[in-house]
């Protein structure tokens, strides 16, 4: 009885998305790069055992004539200390490269407007995120040191390594009207 009376229609009840005024509009869904490109600014917070330092950041994810490329720019500081990379999609849509124009090619794995990647460099592992959105976009490096790992025990059989933090560099940069 309850089962019969719970499926019952109330009449009362106005159905969603009958009419204009009730409707929702959907956003349209935005595509990585090309819905992000431009000039994006901040403030970029340098955290080590020294400190917090904050530092003027900029990020530009610019077309090239090659649709497969993109300038990709990082700024920081006052005097606007420049490194130039190029993204470049590769076949797979969920792996990018960064080209730094120097004989580095790092590959970026991309997931839902996302860039990750880990790499290590002078003793040092990396790992990077970029989130973007519609009008801003998050930046975070953590550097922890190969040597300084830890055993942190073991379960199950495996062995966990900790690597701990020692800079964390995060940062919201806002897009602009350029």
């Amino acid at each position: 009885m309850l089962l019969l009376l719970s499926s019952c229609k109330d009449n009362n009840r106005e159905e969603p998305f009958t009419n204009n005024e009730n409707a929702q509009e959907f956003k349209k869904e935005l595509f990585f790069p090309d819905d992000f490109l431009g000039v994006y600014k901040g403030t970029l917070l340098n955290t080590s055992s020294k400190g917090t330092e904050n530092i003027p950041m900029e990020l530009h994810l610019l077309k090239t004539p090659d649709s497969m490329r993109y300038d990709y720019k990082i700024f920081y500081g006052e005097e606007r200390s420049e490194r130039g990379y190029t993204l470049v999609k590769t076949e797979n849509p969920n792996i990018y490269e960064l080209d730094e124009n120097n004989g580095i090619i790092l590959p970026i794995a991309h997931s839902k407007n996302t860039l990750f990647s880990t790499y290590d460099v002078a003793g040092n592992l990396l790992h990077t995120s970029e989130v973007f959105y519609e009008d801003r976009m998050d930046f975070m490096i953590t550097m922890s040191s190969l040597e300084t790992k830890e055993q942190a025990g073991e379960s199950a059989g495996y062995e966990v390594t900790s690597y701990p933090v020692l800079v964390m560099q995060q940062a919201t940069l806002y897009k602009i009207e350029e």
